[in-house]
């Protein structure tokens, strides 16, 4: 995630410096000296804050790839199907003389930098996996305000699959309409676009539901439009 640095402009009217200094050998204008003090704690103020800024900027960088250096361990254990370490770490697995952490602990450690909210899509399709979806929705959420929009779309696809599971419906089908207006992708707008539709088409809200089913045609991805075909067939509309 890029960090972004503020810059702030500062007129000099405002700090008591009118008009041009005029130097003149050792001689500094009594307006000056009346204000010097001032001058400096203003100089000083904004030193600090440039320092504040660059610390703050070198901290959320050695965040980054912290929590980039322990998602990258912990995968292994995701990728192999093994959810439980995956979420909880193995205190048995030394790495540089340090412990593989769970994506929990990512998540509480570095859930403010875009490694630890891409932790908490995976933590949350870990806990899918084991079919706790209360669980796994805490998670997805804290991806939505992300600046990242893969995360966003994510974290909706996710909560949408939550909803679904415990037939709220409604909820799961604008979650998952939302992340198929966010991807840029067309198969994966066609894929969430179709899962949104068969959600209204459950609810009986046939209207948004053609409405999907026929963006999915537009887009011409095979895959998904036989299925949008197939529900038009069931809603009893024209297929043009």
């Amino acid at each position: 995630m890029a960090n972004k640095e503020e810059t702030a402009e500062f007129d000099i009217q405002e700090i008591g410096i009118q008009d041009e200094i005029p130097l003149k050998g050792n001689f500094i204008s009594n307006n000056v000296q009346k204000n010097l003090k001032q001058i400096l704690i203003i100089i000083g103020i904004v030193v600090i804050a440039i320092i504040g800024m660059v610390i703050y900027n070198k901290s959320n960088e050695s965040k980054e790839l912290e929590a980039s250096v322990a998602l990258s361990r912990v995968m292994t254990y995701y990728e192999n199907g093994d959810y439980d370490k995956a979420l909880s770490g193995d205190k048995n697995k030394l790495v540089r003389g340090n412990a593989v952490i769970g994506l929990k602990e990512i998540v509480d450690q570095y859930g403010s930098t875009e490694n630890g909210e891409v932790a908490a899509i995976y933590a949350g399709n870990a806990l899918v996996a084991k079919k706790d979806y209360v669980t796994a929705a805490d998670y997805f959420r804290k991806g939505l305000g992300s600046e990242s929009v893969d995360v966003v779309i994510s974290s909706n696809a996710g909560l949408a699959i939550c909803e679904e599971s415990k037939n709220e419906n409604s909820a799961s089908a604008e979650h998952f309409e939302k992340a198929a207006n966010l991807s840029k992708q067309p198969s994966l707008q066609a894929k969430y676009y179709l899962y949104a539709a068969m959600n209204f088409e459950k609810i009986g809200n046939k209207e948004k539901a053609e409405k999907l089913y026929r963006e999915i045609i537009k887009l011409n991805i095979a895959e998904y439009e036989t299925e949008a075909k197939c529900g038009l067939t069931r809603l009893g509309m024209i297929i043009e």
